[in-house]
This record gives structure tokens, C-alpha cells and sequence, in this order.
């Protein structure tokens, strides 16, 4: 009987540690550098909207390349297990994969919300988060959570595994994203004119596709793998896109000639691009893409390797905090 006291006083204890440890404040993640440095400019904006709301937070901000990583880290440890993503893509990108790389907490236990400030701002466009940032900070106070469907890529070349949100591909828009890199100072024209920089430079690849469903030998101008709908600032490479349903929506733009692509830029934008006859699609939970190894790899917007890759769905891993 004592000993039962004991062990049941133990167990209340843990507990009543346990929810001490877990602190109800959000852990805001900024970066002030997003959208030409706009993150800096609003932040004592952003403060006072979550004050007038009386949503109790700390924050830190970036101060070198992939900072996120360690910032999560430090959160998780001291008890934070609300976060938010203050920035653009790639800054939740890699609070993403800080989250799916750590073993310390269950991320059925994690709420991830997003006020976006970069440049592209493409994750927030399929959950139509608005850019205002006392609408954002409404949406993260009603704190609604859906599991989202995150992609596991492993790099041919590495051996590296990389975790992605929102669209990842190889050919011509890993190669406007490679372009953009120099041009983020201009804002999201940055990305219509990396777009244009890349019709007149970038040639089509040979690929080898398989899937689940498909295999395939083919020239081609890219191949994406898409979670959700929107990328390279807008772009709509993707047909019938649905985050939670446990499957990837794959897109093969085949072999353009330069007068093709020009003639169908502006598809590339509304997502009728898909419909055209060069144009493959298809879902599938698995796919490998062979390719050279001068071939650029994005996820998320984020340049992360050449050659080609493997990636695997993780059916409704994420907890993102969206509108109801």
C-alpha cells in the first residue's frame, strides 16, 4: 500500500512537472531579412498586434543562415510548443525540418503558425493566409490546427534528407531558384524576372521518372513534386492538389521548344499550364527522379542540391495553425 503511494505521488509529480515545462506563450521565430529586410521593419507592428490581442509570446531573431535550427532546439528545450514562422518560405522551411529532425517532443503536442513577410510568400497562398499582419495574428490566436502531409527527399548525390512544406522539384524552376538568389533585393518581381532569365537560358533535361503508379524516359523542361499549389512566387504547377490526402501531385513539363515556354508563361501563373498536351500528371506516394547532376533541386524555394532524388510522403505529420 506505501509502496503504491509512492509510485502514485511520483507519477503526479512528473505530470505536475511535465505542464510546467510546456509554457502556454508563443515562440516567435523572426527573420528579419525576409522580404528586403521587411521582417525588421514590422516587427514592433507585429509586437503590438499580438499584445492587443493578449496572446502572451517571446521571441528571437534570425542572425545567421539556417539560425532556425537552433532556435527550435533551444524552444523545445525550455517548454515552448507553439511556434511561429515570422518570414518567408524558406524561413519555414527550415523550422519545418528542425521540427521533423528532433526526437524530444511529439509533434502531435506542436502548433506551427505562419505570419508571412518574404518574398514569395507561396505555402500561406493555398490556406489563404492573408499578407496583413493584425488578420495573420486573428488566425493565430483562433489557434485551428490541421495535419498536414510534409515530403521526405533523399539527395542521389548526398545521401541527405531534407523535409519539404509546400513543392520541390528539379529542371527549370529549381533553376529560377537558383537565379533568384541574386535578385531577392527586388521583391516578387524577383521571381518573374529569374522566370524570364531562365526561358532564354535553361535547356531541357533527360529525366527518369518511377513512381508507384508510373515509369518514365523523357526530355524535360522540370518535374515537380507538389504538396500544395503554389510556388516560384505564384506559379501553379499543379493539378488537383490536395495537402492531407497522403499523396504527392506530380507534374512533367516535357519537351518545350523557347517560343512554347514563351507563349505559355503566362499558364505558368494561372495553373492552366497543366492542361497542355507536353504536360504530364499524375499522384503517387513515392517517386525517384534520375537526372544529371548539373540539374538544381529546390524545396520550398530553397536551392538544395544537383543531380536527382527520391522523396516519399509522410501522410499528416504537420500541425499547422490555419483559418477555420
Amino acid at each position: 500500500m506505501q509502496r503504491y503511494k509512492y509510485f502514485t505521488i511520483c507519477i503526479l509529480q512528473h505530470i505536475k512537472f511535465m505542464l510546467y515545462m510546456c509554457k502556454d506563450e508563443w515562440f516567435l521565430i523572426v527573420n528579419p531579412t525576409s522580404g528586403s529586410f521587411s521582417g525588421k521593419r514590422k516587427w514592433k507592428q507585429i509586437a503590438a498586434a499580438f499584445s492587443a490581442k493578449n496572446i502572451p509570446f517571446t521571441h528571437q531573431f534570425t542572425n545567421k543562415p539556417q539560425h532556425e535550427y537552433e532556435l527550435v532546439q533551444y524552444a523545445l528545450q525550455k517548454g515552448y510548443r507553439k511556434f511561429v514562422s515570422i518570414g518567408g518560405d524558406g524561413t519555414l522551411h527550415h523550422i519545418v525540418n528542425s521540427l521533423m529532425q528532433q526526437t524530444e517532443v511529439s509533434l502531435e503536442n506542436i502548433k506551427l503558425g505562419v505570419i508571412p513577410l518574404g518574398t514569395g510568400n507561396d505555402w500561406v497562398k493555398t490556406y489563404q493566409i492573408p499578407t496583413q499582419i493584425d488578420q495573420a495574428v486573428q488566425i493565430i490566436k483562433d489557434a485551428h490546427v490541421i495535419f498536414q502531409d510534409i515530403g521526405k527527399m533523399i539527395l542521389t548525390t548526398t545521401n541527405t534528407t531534407i523535409f519539404f512544406t509546400n513543392v520541390a522539384g528539379l529542371g527549370f524552376d529549381g533553376y529560377v531558384v537558383k537565379q533568384n538568389e541574386r535578385l531577392k533585393f527586388l521583391g516578387a518581381a524577383s521571381f518573374l524576372i529569374s522566370a524570364v532569365i531562365g526561358l532564354i537560358r535553361y535547356k531541357p533535361t533527360q529525366f527518369t521518372i518511377e513512381s508507384s503508379t508510373k515509369k518514365l524516359t523523357s526530355k524535360s523542361l522540370l518535374t515537380v513534386v507538389g504538396i500544395c499549389k503554389f510556388s516560384g512566387g505564384g506559379m501553379q504547377l499543379t493539378k488537383n492538389v490536395d495537402s492531407i490526402d497522403g499523396l504527392f501531385d506530380i507534374s512533367v513539363a516535357k519537351n518545350f521548344t523557347f517560343w512554347q515556354l514563351v507563349k505559355n508563361l503566362p499558364k505558368l501563373f494561372t495553373g492552366s499550364i497543366v492542361a497542355h498536351s507536353q504536360v504530364e500528371t499524375f499522384k503517387t506516394s513515392y517517386i525517384t527522379v534520375s537526372a544529371p547532376k548539373s540539374t538544381y533541386i529546390q524545396t520550398d524555394g530553397e536551392l538544395v542540391g544537383i543531380g536527382g532524388f527520391s522523396a516519399e510522403i509522410v501522410p499528416k505529420k504537420m500541425p499547422f495553425v490555419v483559418p477555420s
